[in-house]
């Protein structure tokens, strides 16, 4: 590790080229450099993405405290903030003078941000190293990420209300087909009731029909009998007649 004791913002800008991870850049005051605002926080913004540290002796900052993290994150903030300012008036200007077309997307070869992305997700990267293999800038980097989670969000809601509607249709059709299974049972049993009732009326109208058959036949056998006795009546009779002559 190097301590590297700057007192311009010109020599602070400059140490992009030379800072390697685990330097720490001192300045005797922060309000002694303090020129150019936007210079000033880009170049705190440049040092934390080279994983080097800054000291401030006057403010007492010393990034290599627990306090570091919430300075360059400040720093950071402040940074894309003032960015977004400048930018924002600078289109706001374009449109007025019929100038503005929109910023250029950012090419980012697809396969290649997902495979980077998933080796920072797994922990055999860092941010830093995953941003400097696909040249991009932290803003950028983090945007695509939120970008590609919302859209992974919406793609599982979609999926989501598809398969509900999905299940909500089946469940519609399976109603509807439990309902015709229903009609066509009923009309089923209705059939066969009939068929049963028609059976048993005709069942009724044989067993009357041997009923009248076996009264008519036991009539037919007592006026045979009663025609028997009258002749054996008149047969004696005429024996008698006979037999008194």
């Amino acid at each position: 590790m190097r301590m590297l004791h700057l007192e311009k913002l010109e020599d602070l800008q400059s140490a992009g080229e030379w800072l390697t991870p685990g330097d720490c850049v001192e300045v005797d005051s922060l309000s002694a450099l303090t020129g150019n605002v936007k210079e000033l926080l880009a170049a705190l913004v440049m040092i934390n993405d080279r994983a080097a540290d800054f000291v401030s002796l006057q403010e007492g900052i010393d990034t290599r405290e627990g306090q570091g993290a919430s300075f360059f994150a400040l720093c950071r903030v402040l940074s894309e903030a003032e960015c977004f300012s400048r930018r924002r008036d600078g289109i706001d200007k374009a449109k007025e003078e019929g100038r503005y077309k929109g910023r250029k997307p950012i090419f980012v070869d697809e396969s290649l941000f997902d495979s980077v992305v998933s080796l920072w997700q797994s922990g055999d990267i860092t941010a830093r190293e995953a941003m400097a293999r696909l040249d991009l800038k932290p803003n950028t980097f983090y945007r695509r990420i939120k970008e590609r989670e919302e859209q992974t969000m919406k793609d599982y809601k979609k999926i989501e209300h598809e398969i509900k509607s999905e299940i909500r249709d089946a469940a519609k059709q399976s109603r509807k087909d439990l309902d015709e299974l229903k009609k066509q049972v009923r009309a089923e049993a209705k059939e066969i009731k009939k068929a049963a009732d028609e059976q048993l009326e005709l069942h009724d109208v044989e067993r009357e029909m041997r009923h009248d058959r076996i009264r008519a036949e036991a009539e037919h056998h007592d006026t045979v009998r009663q025609m028997k006795k009258d002749v054996e009546a008149e047969a004696r009779d005429l024996k008698k007649l006979l037999e008194e002559k």
